[in-house]
């Protein structure tokens, strides 16, 4: 009984430790298994993150921390420059190749995000690259922990970012530079407004005492201040130029021009300049220019105004030639070239490489004895490139030549569209201008809107003399209060004034008159920029004048809008009113708005076109093709200058015929201008020269 009892206990302990075993077996089986899949698993992630290191562009890292190793993706040796030698495996070596300035700030970044037990960590340095240069980096990096959350490993990888830096740092130039440029520009404008304003006072008062009983020394004088403050004006104008070039914001109208009218208006702003020094001063078109163009008239003549001025006053005897010539075209374009030949001081060699460069003149000499800022020719030459041209100078010792080519559209060829500046002022013809009753006038009042006080007196003065009745307030609340009182036919508003600006004033006046009748309101500002003038045509402003305010362009304007709004001011015209011998708002305007010079400049056209005359008589008679269209030419330019446009229409056509050869029409037109220059002669005989006015007849 007792050994069955036996064997049944070792038999039912061995089956218990028999199924342990085979339990534990399958647990370490088990357990060999996971460890194998761990093994795997941590395989095949270990070789997925050495591919994707392979796939980055940036240098992928993975320190342990523990035993201070480092591993490093291929990329540390292509974004740097190292060789795999050299690379050292360690953390010591990558914090030595961290810039010495930038080292203790990233190693006390690293140290203070494993203190917080944080798992990111992110900073921005400079990493010497094999060469000795330095890179700039983004360098980001995970840090793992273990269960008492020590910091074991940390992976990361180093963007070269030195690309998007300098670009950033261009970024931040330019647009530092296009701040400066604006904030420059804004100053120049503001002081150009600063100096304008007395300068208005200067030039009308000047002008206002010109007109009046001087005696001669006094005359002079007077001239001596308004020459002045002209130049003072010009060099103002020059230095918003440039900077407005500088600053890109410089506007270029496209219109339909004559490229004729704009050598005749060149001459005639300069032509009593170059007279006061007897030189002879004379253009040339060659036949093959053709009549219109495309592009900016205003900016062409003002490049010409700069070179021929130049001219003028680096010449003492001979004279100053303007020539235009076709230079090339394709379907849609043209180029003309333009050249102004003096018979000056001439320019050395070593000196015509500075010539365009601004601020720059051939010698320190130059600007005390001419005068000037350096800036014309640059100026020229700028505005030259934006028409798609060239500038240049030609000088042999004696006499220079100046010339440039410009690119303008075709009359007729697909025409781009540019922005430009119009004030929306309606188009009077030439005929009905300045026509105005003086009874009319006597009726018109105009408001003058001036904040200062010498200002306002040199604007009422003008507008007196021209024969207009003037009111004038200082802000704009004064002004619509007057208008409550009195039904005004013109409002001339400056733009700064106190209590109310002319902005807003002009806008109240637009929102009270509600389809009642429209009052034009003339601006006059110092401000001369192209956005000034579209704030005030966006204010409801009709018009623009630009202080300082001349006589003539005043007068002009109210002509516009006084004619424009009311048919009634003008006086009639027939055929031989619209067709008088000289056009004299033309001849006053050339003289300077002076009576006395006017007279001289009268003498000395007359004079002059009489010998011009009895030349171009014998070379008729004698059929002298050649020199009929060269003498007819050279009279046909004064003549022009001088507003004797129908003498101009019949010597124009005694030059075509001279031209092409066809002289059996030039006796009958020679006669024509005979009869006709007998009319001017009378016409000048008429004039009062002793009037303080406008030289109305």
């Amino acid at each position: 009984m007792l050994p069955s009892l036996l064997l049944a206990v070792v038999f039912t302990l061995t089956a218990g430790l028999l199924l342990a075993y085979r339990r534990q077996a399958r647990f370490k089986a088990a357990a060999v298994a996971e460890r194998q899949r761990t093994d795997e698993q941590l395989e095949q992630s270990d070789l997925r993150f050495r591919i994707l290191t392979r796939a980055t562009n940036d240098a992928v890292w993975d320190w342990n921390v523990e035993t201070d190793s480092v591993w490093w993706n291929r990329n540390v040796q292509t974004l740097f420059g190292y060789t795999e030698e050299e690379v050292n495996p360690t953390s010591g070596w990558r914090v030595e190749h961290i810039h010495p300035d930038d080292r203790e700030s990233v190693l006390n970044s690293v140290q203070t995000r494993m203190r917080s037990h944080e798992g990111f960590w992110s900073s921005e340095y400079r990493f010497r690259r094999a060469d000795g240069t330095y890179a700039n980096i983004l360098d980001r990096g995970y840090i793992l922990r273990d269960h008492d959350a020590r910091p074991v490993r940390m992976i990361g990888s180093m963007m070269d970012i030195s690309k998007q830096k300098r670009e950033m740092e261009l970024a931040r130039s330019r647009d530092a530079a296009l701040e400066s440029a604006r904030l420059k520009s804004q100053f120049l404008a503001n002081m150009s407004h600063e100096i304008r304003t007395p300068m208005n006072s200067v030039i009308g008062m000047t002008d206002i005492l010109l007109n009046t009983d001087v005696t001669s020394e006094q005359r002079e004088f007077l001239e001596i201040v308004r020459m002045s403050a002209e130049s003072l004006l010009t060099i103002i104008n020059d230095i918003l130029d440039f900077s407005k070039i500088e600053a890109g914001k410089l506007k270029f109208e496209m219109l339909d021009f004559e490229p004729r009218t704009v050598i005749e208006e060149t001459t005639t702003l300069l032509v009593e300049q170059a007279h006061d020094k007897r030189l002879q001063l004379s253009s040339s078109i060659d036949a093959d220019v053709p009549e219109s163009v495309r592009g900016d008239p205003g900016r062409l003549r003002q490049v010409l105004v700069n070179l021929v001025g130049n001219a003028i006053k680096f010449t003492s005897e001979g004279g100053v030639t303007i020539r235009v010539k076709h230079d090339e075209e394709t379907e849609s374009h043209l180029m003309l070239r333009f050249e102004v030949t003096d018979t000056g001081i001439g320019i050395p060699s070593e000196a015509r490489a500075c010539l365009f460069q601004p601020f720059s003149q051939v010698d320190a000499s130059t600007t005390r004895k001419y005068g000037g800022t350096g800036l014309g020719l640059a100026i020229s030459k700028q505005l030259v490139n934006l028409m798609a041209g060239q500038i240049g100078c030609e000088s042999t010792g004696q006499g220079s030549t100046f010339w440039f080519t410009a690119r303008f559209e075709k009359v007729g060829a697909a025409k781009s569209s540019p922005e430009a500046s119009s004030t929306g002022a309606p188009e009077i013809p030439r005929a009905l201008r300045s026509i105005i009753l003086p009874e009319q006038r006597r009726r018109t009042r105009i408001l003058v809107a001036e904040d200062n006080p010498f200002n306002q007196k040199v604007v009422q003065r003008q507008l007196r003399e021209m024969g207009f009745g003037v009111d004038a307030v200082a802000d704009g609340i004064e002004v619509l209060e007057a208008m409550k009182r009195i039904p005004y036919d013109v409002v001339l508003m400056d733009c700064q004034m106190p209590e109310m600006d002319g902005y807003a004033c002009a806008a109240e006046i637009r929102r009270r008159e509600d389809n009642a009748r429209h009052v034009p309101i003339i601006a006059m500002t110092a401000h001369v920029r192209k956005e000034d003038r579209d704030k005030c045509l966006a204010a409801g402003m009709d018009d623009f004048l630009s202080k300082p305010v001349r006589a003539p362009q005043l007068q002009d304007a109210l002509t516009r809008w006084l004619c424009a709004t009311s048919k009634a001011t003008l006086a009639p015209v027939d055929s031989n009113t619209a067709r008088e011998p000289v056009d004299l708002e033309i001849f006053l305007e050339v003289a300077g708005n002076n009576m006395q010079r006017l007279q001289e400049l009268a003498d000395r056209y007359v004079t002059q076109t009489t010998l011009q005359l009895a030349k171009l008589r014998d070379a008729v008679a004698t059929g002298a093709a050649a020199e009929i269209k060269c003498i007819a030419h050279s009279a046909a330019g004064s003549s022009a200058m001088c507003g004797m446009t129908h003498l101009v229409e019949l010597l124009r056509d005694l030059e075509q015929c001279g031209h092409d050869g066809r002289l059996a029409r030039t006796p009958g037109l020679y006669s024509e201008i005979e009869t006709e220059f007998e009319r001017i002669k009378r016409a000048l005989s008429e004039v009062n020269y002793e009037a303080n006015s406008d030289c109305r007849r």
